[in-house]
């Protein structure tokens, strides 16, 4: 791929390649273009994770400079998987909660992570920092959603 000038297209870059490489089972990775938006399932493997950058607030820094708080919103997506109620079988209530395990697994890879440009090797950002979680579970599509919002903050001359 060639050199990419944009933070935000090599935060984006650097965001994929962690996740890809430390959590196995997230069978697809994109940006967020609302794709569970529709009543039919999105054309994705599922757990998919889809990446957008929500909000960028930016501070005069001098000489052209300038800091941005960035807002990474990263949507983990599963297909219903099986039933949690209480007197479910209990590997049928595992595979229910197989999604928290999941997300822990996305969390624990990401933050506290500080990306990476993948040609120069520099940081591109301070370290992601978590700052929520929220459920869209969606019925008309049967996906569970879990979102996750990430801080980080970068410099931009």
């Amino acid at each position: 791929m060639k050199y990419m000038e944009s933070a935000f297209s090599k935060i984006y870059l650097a965001l994929q390649d962690r996740i890809t490489e430390e959590c196995k089972d997230i069978r697809w990775v994109e940006q967020d273009f609302g794709q569970d938006n529709h009543k039919e399932r999105p054309n994705v493997a599922f757990p998919a994770v889809l990446i957008d950058f929500t909000d960028a607030k930016y501070d005069e820094l001098g000489n052209g400079g300038q800091t941005c708080m960035l807002t990474v919103r990263v949507r983990l997506l599963f297909a219903t998987f099986s039933q949690s109620y209480n007197v479910a079988p209990d590997e049928v209530r595992e595979k229910a909660l197989e999604y928290f395990e999941v997300e822990k697994r996305l969390v624990d890879a990401l933050h506290g992570w500080q990306p990476q440009d993948n040609v120069t090797g520099e940081p591109l950002a301070r370290p992601l920092i978590r700052t929520s979680a929220t459920s869209d579970n969606r019925g008309d599509n049967g996906l569970r959603i879990r979102e996750l919002e990430f801080t980080t903050e970068f410099e931009e001359f």
